[in-house]
């Protein structure tokens, strides 16, 4: 029999036309024997560690990825409410001054230490005032040139 004749079908083969089961295989001895394991090589072990290493650490690069991007979002966002508490402390400052120099001129007015009001109202006639004569205008017309 050749290889290239037998055609395997199920557990039977067929040899040309005929079909013949194929014969059972058991064991000639029977008992309990320990498997032995084939043991890893070196190699292998140094590469199953190395990549369980590169997992962690990829796993733990997504992690802090995550929260670094988090608490930058988080400072973009306290970053714009920073600049428009700014703003409007800018705004509230200027009023503030503006409303502190009012104040201040208030405050001397009404500590009469700089002006004092009236006590007595004072009535003087009208002042007359002097007319200045009006001078009359001097025309000179003259036709004649210097050196003609």
């Amino acid at each position: 029999m050749s290889r290239s004749s037998i055609r395997y079908i199920d557990r039977s083969y067929i040899y040309g036309q005929k079909a013949v089961a194929a014969p059972m295989t058991t064991p000639v001895i029977y008992g309990k024997f320990p498997k032995h394991s084939i043991k890893k090589s070196p190699i292998e072990k140094f590469n199953k560690l190395l990549s369980s290493i590169l997992l962690c650490l990829v796993l733990l690069s997504v992690i802090s990825y995550y929260f670094v991007s988090d608490s930058e979002k988080r400072m973009n966002t306290l970053g714009r409410e920073i600049v428009a508490l700014t703003n409007e402390n800018i705004e509230l400052q200027n009023k503030l001054d503006n409303l502190h120099s009012f104040n201040k001129v208030d405050k001397i007015i009404q500590d009469k230490t700089m002006l004092d009001t009236a006590k007595k109202v004072i009535e003087i006639p009208a002042v007359k005032v002097a007319v200045v004569p009006q001078t009359p205008e001097k025309t000179v017309n003259y036709k004649w040139s210097m050196g003609y």
